[in-house]
C-alpha cells in the first residue's frame, strides 16, 4: 500500500491522551493534510485512505476507527454505504460526511465544504460525545 493511498499517523505523546480515533476516507489529499493537520494537535489519532478499499483493510487490520470522515459521494461508492460496511467492524463508530458546496443537506452529520478548522473540530467531538456541552 502506497503511503498516499493510507497513513497511519504518529501516535499522540504520553501526555496527550487520545480523544479517539479517526479514520479519514477521501481522494483529495489537500482534504487529508488539513484535517490531520487539525485532528493530531487536539488528541485524535488519524489514520486515513484514499479509498473504500483501503479503509476496508485498515479496519480489517486492526486500526480502530471511533468516528469515519469520509465524502458523501466517492468515485467507488457512497459515504454512508462506506460507514455501514466499517460498522460490521465497530459497530459504534460515528460518521461526517464531507459535501459540495451547494449540497441541500442540513444534517448533523454532513459537514459541507468550505468549513473551517473550528467547524471540523466542533463537529468531531459533538459526534464523539454528544452530552458536550458546546
Amino acid at each position: 500500500m502506497s503511503r498516499a493511498a493510507a497513513h497511519q499517523s504518529r501516535t499522540p505523546s504520553a501526555t496527550n491522551t487520545s480523544s479517539g480515533s479517526v479514520l479519514i476516507v477521501t481522494d483529495d489529499h489537500a482534504l487529508i493534510r488539513l484535517c490531520t493537520a487539525v485532528l493530531e494537535p487536539a488528541g485524535y489519532d488519524v489514520t486515513s485512505a484514499s479509498h473504500s478499499g483501503h479503509a476496508l483493510l485498515q479496519c480489517m487490520s486492526g486500526h480502530r476507527a471511533d468516528i469515519l470522515l469520509t465524502d458523501l459521494s466517492m468515485p467507488d461508492g457512497s459515504g454512508p454505504a462506506l460507514a455501514e460496511r466499517l460498522r460490521r467492524y465497530y459497530p459504534a463508530m460515528h460518521a461526517i460526511y464531507f459535501a459540495s458546496a451547494g449540497t441541500l443537506i442540513n444534517e448533523g452529520n454532513v459537514l459541507v465544504r468550505p468549513f473551517s478548522k473550528d467547524d471540523l473540530l466542533a463537529r468531531v467531538r459533538k459526534s464523539l460525545n454528544p452530552f458536550q456541552a458546546s
